[in-house]
């Protein structure tokens, strides 16, 4: 016997609902927006503060912030406007136990202290320290198996980048304690 009878249309997805507050706004999407245009301001006004190149291509120290300065200006721009004509994000689905839905607070403060030391240590630690542990921290936040491997990898790291700029490209990194060793 079949029924004429068909099911309840499914309730619409509340998702977008949980992620904005009681008038409707989406708080976070313009969080971000704003986020990215507070960044691009500051990278373009340091980009304008950088020393006028000396070389004949005329490219120096200020013309790369100078571009992402303005690239994530734009970008902000852009997203602000897809916010207020009402495009908004869509969580994406994750694969394996990951639940999107809830901010995982542990990990984020791990990786927000990693650039506060990276921050605080570049002058007196040097490039090498400081972006080796906030390396580490940054990989054991997002979960890495091995302590070991990843100092080991973020020691590694940190040296041939500072190396390839200080001797290489000839752009000054923080020394630091290290200072006459490398």
């Amino acid at each position: 016997m079949s029924s004429t009878h068909s099911s309840p249309p499914e309730p619409a997805s509340t998702e977008s609902t949980e992620r904005q507050d009681s008038r409707g706004l989406p708080l976070g999407e313009w969080a971000v927006a704003a986020g990215l245009l507070a960044i691009g301001i500051v990278t373009l006004l340091d980009g304008l503060g950088q020393t006028a190149s000396t070389s004949a291509s005329g490219v120096g120290a200020g013309f790369l912030p100078k571009v992402v300065g303005v690239l994530l200006i734009g970008l902000s721009l852009a997203l602000g406007v897809q916010i207020a004509r009402g495009q908004r994000g869509e969580a994406e689905t994750a694969e394996g136990d990951v639940d999107v839905r809830h901010t995982q607070w542990v990990p984020l403060a791990v990786c927000v202290a990693a650039v506060l030391i990276f921050i605080a240590g570049i002058d007196t630690l040097g490039y090498v320290i400081v972006s080796a542990i906030a390396f580490w921290l940054t990989a054991w936040a997002m979960g890495a198996r091995s302590h070991v491997k990843s100092a080991v990898i973020a020691v590694v790291v940190s040296v041939v980048v500072y190396l390839v700029f200080t001797r290489a490209l000839g752009i000054h990194l923080a020394a630091g304690v290290l200072e006459g060793v490398l």
